[in-house]
């Protein structure tokens, strides 16, 4: 079973379930509770396809590009600093669409499985398996869903106060883990060599 908290504590963080929240309730504004759920269903399935085609064949993918799986473990923890550091400095890209209809897939691709989550998903295929990855990803990806479904009353109880604080908690774990990738890929490549 420890194997595979970890990996979901790691997905969940990288998910960020509070960044897609916001994205929802900015894009939907005041849309009734159907159409939250008819998003929130949509986005987490593009998310979960996302996934799962990593998952299966992020290991083909770099084997085509030439890439090896240290330096790509480098790379992505430079993404997961990156992110980390976006979450506990409150920076936001300006990444959402207004058009409603498109909404499902902005939310689901790059905000749920986005590149941190793509990188994280075959470096932790290498480290703790697929079975281990495919349950610790599925099991994120339900609590993002019932975030989602949630966002209503949730972003009310917690307040945007709230909901910042906990980003930036968020964020640097996710730093921390992104410095972890960053030295095990390089150490790795450099005894390598």
């Amino acid at each position: 079973m420890f194997g595979i908290i970890e990996p979901f504590i790691l997905l969940l963080v990288i998910m960020d379930p509070l960044v897609s929240m916001s994205a929802l309730l900015s894009l939907v504004g005041n849309k009734d509770g159907k159409e939250i759920r008819s998003i929130a269903l949509k986005a987490v399935f593009v998310a979960a396809l996302v996934f799962f085609l990593f998952a299966f064949g992020g290991k083909l993918v770099l084997y085509v590009l030439g890439v090896d799986i240290n330096s790509f473990k480098a790379a992505g923890g430079i993404v997961l600093s990156l992110l980390g550091i976006q979450m506990a400095l409150g920076i936001t890209f300006s990444r959402e669409k207004k058009d409603l209809s498109s909404a499902a897939v902005v939310i689901g691709t790059p905000l749920i499985t986005g590149p941190a989550t793509i990188a994280t998903t075959i470096i932790l295929v290498e480290q703790v398996g697929l079975a281990n990855t495919l349950i610790a990803g599925v099991l994120a990806l339900l609590v993002v869903l019932v975030s989602l479904l949630l966002v209503q009353p949730i972003s009310k109880l917690l307040g945007k106060n709230g909901m910042q604080v906990l980003s930036t908690m968020i964020g640097i774990v996710t730093i921390a883990w992104g410095v972890q990738f960053i030295l095990s890929g390089a150490s790795a490549f450099l005894g390598a060599a």
